[in-house]
């Protein structure tokens, strides 16, 4: 982030996080992930640039400001979660269309995203499948669990369970093994 962007107000700094988000959609429409995720990645800057003035986001990117800053209003704070929590999870389906995806940095965006809004559908879906590609199925079915059912968590969900039950099946064997003589 420049260090102009410090400078800004609030309602400033909120007005360039749309506009980064909004660059980001639209270089995502055009299948241009590097620049949509490069899009996301500023308007993230910008959100953390807003927590020294906001406890609620200060909590959320662990930064924070001296005590007497002026707060945010209570519409600009539940916008600043919004836009966190869009930009994140965004940030998260660009990076899984990488050729070879950084799951475990998939999984920690989509916690940011999740940390502001716990039932986000589109998170939970990349998290779990992000936790599969990982090889943690059991992990990725319960998050997969709390995503809105389609025929993509379905099939995800089923894959998990299959590979759990292949891997109860070779414990089962590798422990008949050991205790047979």
């Amino acid at each position: 982030m420049d260090t102009s962007s410090t400078k800004l107000t609030d309602s400033e700094k909120l007005a360039k996080i749309r506009q980064f988000k909004e660059k980001g959609n639209a270089a995502h429409k055009e299948e241009n992930f590097k620049k949509a995720a490069w899009s996301y990645y500023r308007a993230i800057l910008y959100i953390k640039g807003l927590s020294s003035n906001c406890p609620d986001m200060a909590d959320l990117t662990g930064m924070r400001g001296p005590a007497t800053e002026k707060k945010m209003s209570p519409e600009m704070v539940e916008e600043s979660k919004k836009l966190t929590c869009d930009c994140y999870n965004n940030l998260a389906a660009c990076m899984l269309k990488e050729a070879d995806p950084k799951y475990e940095r998939v999984i920690e965006h989509c916690d940011k995203a999740l940390e502001v809004s716990p039932s986000n559908g589109k998170a939970l879906f990349r998290k779990g499948i992000s936790l599969y590609f990982l090889g943690q199925f059991s992990e990725a079915l319960d998050v997969l669990k709390g995503a809105p059912q389609g025929s993509e968590v379905r099939r995800y969900s089923d894959l998990c369970k299959a590979r759990i039950k292949q891997q109860d099946k070779e414990l089962a064997h590798l422990y008949k093994g050991m205790f047979q003589s």
